[in-house]
């Protein structure tokens, strides 16, 4: 059997900003983070300042362009 080492597993989330209401979709209150296993490795991996919309779109492109990269 062989032991292959696949490396952490990447997954990108939308999420409020710290200390922001969220009230309003179009605000600048949300943020993208990058996790490696569930975690945020570095602040460098967390993208802010964007509306909830910006932030599920870059999101869904991060992870679309992640999955073209592994096939």
């Amino acid at each position: 059997m062989e032991n292959l080492h696949k490396g952490p597993q990447v997954t990108f989330e939308v999420r409020l900003t710290p200390g922001r209401q969220g009230l309003d979709p179009n605000a600048p209150d949300w943020e993208v983070c990058e996790l490696e296993d569930g975690v945020v490795n570095s602040n460098a991996e967390v993208y802010d300042n964007l509306t909830k919309g910006e932030a599920e779109d870059l999101a869904a492109m991060w992870a679309r362009k992640k999955g073209e990269a592994e096939t």
